[in-house]
């Protein structure tokens, strides 16, 4: 895929390549390397840092239902262009702290921002795939999404290498300005997003008035009530709970790992960077194991590695072992994402697309964000045993959700309740 931005080019982008580019852009997060040093300078410890996370988690959690109704009103176009905006709001404000209470006032304006973007971008993607095979279609749209914001990863963090290779404050600061500029130019272009154009034959001489969204309480019984009915949903969103592979943590924890094993600055960055090119292979080529191995043997792959590199991590010392383990994790641990962004998408009806998938957002964000504060503690007292603990929950958790979890028919030829 072309990044260039010629005016002619851009017209012609389909609805995910124009996403795609666009999550180029807004995952320019130069500083994230370097974040943990960073506040450790301004006087934070383990514990807060990782409660910044946390604190980002629940923002989210917080604000994903209230969005994701909001997006089922208002369009999935314009809540992707309010989330992209409130990012840029939220590394200004991250900007211009040097307290622990405006970073984290930072937090809750970037859990806002994701929280508009977690069910609308994917709504926005699927509702202008055609209409065949969209479950497959929808996994490759996730991948080359993925793969465009590793790109941006792999090329914002191998950057930040070699500027922040020394690690000084002023250095690292600097890219904190850095990730502004980029972020602010995916917000452009997210202006620049409209309305997916029908399907052939959906065209009419005189269009009737659009009936009016249903009220927000009926939109969240109607999404609440498609994960309820729908028992291979139900099934698939525990799947995805109980193997979420904390991947808001491990940017805290790997460079503190870094730190207690003695991996040189530039590292920081460089790691990171080649972890989103493992990513992005990882994305591009996740939904081929669908095929080649069948639905439930891909999502024990995608799964149970990231759980079993987080036990390899937990009994390492040595720095250059850090560094790969992490690598192969940071790809790893995002390989799961469009299995199950395809999986969750062909169940669940176009006008509650986006209530649902931040019903299923929040319930996962909840869990996450309560681990989260039983991790952030660990991490203080031995990133040892927080590692070990990741990586069996992991494990466990996969496996008990995994024997319960049964393939079922395409919901196309078994409707649902939810009418999918």
């Amino acid at each position: 895929m072309s990044f260039a931005l010629h005016p002619s080019r851009l017209r012609d982008l389909t609805v995910t390549q124009r996403v795609a580019l666009i999550a180029f852009f807004g995952q320019l997060y130069f500083f994230v390397p370097v974040m943990t040093p960073y506040l450790r300078g301004e006087g934070l410890g383990m514990a807060e840092i990782a409660g910044l996370q946390t604190i980002l988690l629940w923002a989210m959690l917080l604000m994903e239902v209230p969005t994701g109704l909001l997006a089922d009103r208002i369009g999935h176009r314009r809540s992707y262009q309010i989330a992209l905006g409130m990012t840029v709001l939220a590394e200004l404000w991250f900007a211009f702290s040097h307290t622990y209470p405006m970073f984290v006032i930072s937090q809750l304006i970037a859990g806002t921002g994701f929280a508009f973007a977690s069910g609308s971008v994917d709504a926005y993607v699927y509702e202008a795939l055609p209409a065949d095979d969209r479950t497959r279609r929808m996994q490759q749209a996730r991948g080359l999404i993925g793969a465009a914001t590793n790109l941006a990863s792999l090329l914002a963090y191998g950057t930040t290498a070699f500027v922040t290779a020394s690690l000084t404050h002023d250095r690292m600061y600097l890219t904190l300005w850095m990730g502004i500029a980029g972020l602010s130019a995916g917000f452009l272009l997210g202006l620049t997003l409209r309305e997916p154009a029908r399907p052939a034959g959906h065209a009419v001489l005189h269009p009737q008035p659009q009936p009016q969204p249903p009220a927000s309480l009926a939109l969240l019984r109607q999404g609440w009530a498609t994960i309820r009915h729908d028992r291979a949903l139900r099934r698939i969103v525990l799947l995805a709970i109980v193997t979420h592979a904390f991947g808001a943590h491990l940017l805290v924890f790997y460079q503190q790992d870094f730190l207690e094993t003695g991996v040189p600055g530039r590292w920081f960055g460089l790691a990171l960077g080649l972890g989103s090119a493992v990513a992005i292979v990882a994305q591009l080529h996740a939904w081929r194991l669908v095929p080649r191995s069948g639905t439930r043997r891909a999502l024990a792959i995608a799964t149970g590695l990231p759980g079993m590199l987080y036990l390899a991590m937990a009994v390492n010392g040595h720095p250059a072992v850090a560094v790969v383990l992490f690598i192969v994790q940071w790809g790893a641990l995002q390989m799961s994402g469009p299995l199950f962004s395809g999986l969750f998408n062909e169940r669940i009806a176009d006008g509650v697309r986006a209530t649902a998938l931040s019903l299923i957002s929040g319930i996962t964000t909840l869990y996450v964000g309560a681990m989260g504060i039983l991790l952030g503690w660990l991490s203080e007292w031995s990133l040892a045993l927080t590692f070990g603990l990741m990586g069996t929950i992991i494990l466990v958790g996969g496996c008990v959700a995994g024997l319960a979890w049964r393939p079922e028919r395409h919901p196309e030829r078994e409707p649902g309740p939810a009418g999918t």
